[in-house]
């Protein structure tokens, strides 16, 4: 695929004094496709991270579980982090006859599959974190092109409709997951291997769904040099406050989810003494409610933040929401609060998933290498998935749990009350996201 680089112009996007209505809408085609291919990427995100990886880890080291998934996350973490940006680097600047986007799309969906292999077969914690290495690079891939299919194709008066949407997918990618985690909880084979087996099988309803970008010319080209490569990875904070402040909201929210998210299943075993079959249970019964909850917030604060303009005040309302969820389970030592909890951060986790990559559009430095800057946005993401896992035995070492049992010594607590003051610190920033092209609240 190397020689197929290049330079290639990005589509600008629209001046700010530009009416929406200006701009055609994109094709519904294009839309379906930007929806079913994020739903593939996140089945193949989504699997491993619900239960499989934590399962998995409970076989083949099954007394230090928890430092092990730490390792395991946060290896693979960090290779996203790097390779996202990495990778929008490469898209921006490919040439060919089938355009910037599709052929890293086509190449990581299929990658998938011999990563899930690995992780299948896996009868060690290095095994393990190879194969959850080689998936994260293989799903970056083609979530740092696609993503920048909405930057290229979708006008700015539809980019919160569709972000919305895209969203609304990526949520509902976790519903296949809970499903299969709790009718086979016991076949960790089956739930590693049909991420890759579904991304693989899609790849080509895809590339069609997606058809239509322009070929680039292979006279226009700059080659990628190691210095492009590693400047990818990096922006200058003084320059553009707006996107830093829109970067760390991301950062803490994301931060709040995956240090509780992480250890999900081992916090219903220790707070309320149950069975890895049991919670297991649970986390697929609460999982699909969340799902839901996720997919309709999603779609429904997406459409009214198309209508509203009013991005910030959907991200103070999701943030306020997730820091209110964890407090519920950190108070927690039954079941039902546990449903609560899950509908509450559900909305706002939806909510704020609906228009942080509208938000982002219009306060990226530059439109040119949009996959690029959308790479260094999905940082924020991927960044905290390294911390969290390695900051959470710290939070659950940090003396007893005043709340739940005393029988492993972990303090969740301590855990919730971390991820609700991250949730509070992101809520914080929002004052700093000024922009001319955000002009309605």
């Amino acid at each position: 695929m190397t020689d197929m680089l290049r330079k290639t112009p990005v589509p600008q996007p629209p001046p700010a004094d530009r009416l929406p209505g200006d701009e055609a809408p994109a094709p519904r085609r294009v839309i379906a496709g930007l929806v079913f291919t994020e739903l593939l990427i996140g089945i193949g995100f989504a699997m491993p991270l619900v239960a499989s990886l934590g399962l998995k880890v409970n076989e083949i080291a099954p007394d230090d579980k928890e430092s092990v998934l730490s390792s395991v996350m946060a290896a693979g973490a960090i290779a996203a982090f790097v390779l996202n940006p990495v990778f929008g680097h490469l898209s921006d600047r490919t040439a060919g006859r089938f355009g910037r986007r599709r052929p890293w799309i086509l190449g990581g969906l299929a990658a998938g599959l011999p990563a899930a292999v690995v992780m299948a077969t896996a009868s060690s914690p290095a095994q393990l974190v190879l194969g959850w290495v080689l998936s994260q690079a293989a799903y970056n891939a083609a979530l740092a092109a696609l993503a920048a299919v909405i930057a290229d194709r979708v006008p700015a008066a539809q980019q919160a409709t569709v972000s919305g949407l895209f969203g609304a997918a990526q949520f509902a990618s976790v519903f296949p997951a809970f499903l299969l985690v709790g009718l086979i909880p016991d076949n960790t084979t089956a739930l590693l291997l049909v991420p890759g087996i579904a991304g693989a099988a899609g790849a080509a309803v895809s590339w069609t769904l997606l058809r239509g970008e322009k070929a680039v010319p292979a006279r226009e080209r700059t080659p990628v040099s190691l210095r492009s490569v590693f400047t990818s990875l990096l922006f200058d904070p003084r320059t553009s406050p707006a996107f830093t402040a829109v970067w760390l909201q991301r950062f803490l929210l994301q931060g709040a989810n995956a240090l509780i998210g992480t250890f999900g299943l081992y916090y219903l075993m220790s707070r309320l003494e149950m069975s890895t079959a049991e919670a297991a249970a649970l986390v697929a019964t609460t999982g699909m409610l969340s799902v839901v909850g996720n997919v309709v917030a999603a779609a429904v604060f997406g459409k009214l933040a198309s209508r509203t303009g009013a991005y910030r005040a959907f991200v103070v309302t999701s943030g306020l929401l997730m820091a209110a969820a964890m407090t519920i389970k950190m108070l927690s030592a039954s079941v039902w609060p546990i449903y609560l909890a899950t509908t509450v951060a559900a909305i706002g986790l939806g909510a704020f998933y609906a228009v942080d990559m509208a938000l982002v559009l219009r306060v990226m430095p530059t439109s040119t290498d949009a996959a690029r800057w959308l790479g260094v946005f999905n940082i924020a993401k991927s960044l905290p998935q390294s911390i969290a896992p390695l900051l959470a035995p710290l939070l659950l070492g940090l003396g007893t749990d005043p709340i739940g049992p005393a029988t492993d010594g972990k303090n969740y607590f301590a855990l919730y009350l971390g991820g609700t003051l991250a949730a509070l610190a992101a809520v914080a920033l929002t004052p700093l996201i000024r922009h001319p092209r955000l002009t309605r609240d």
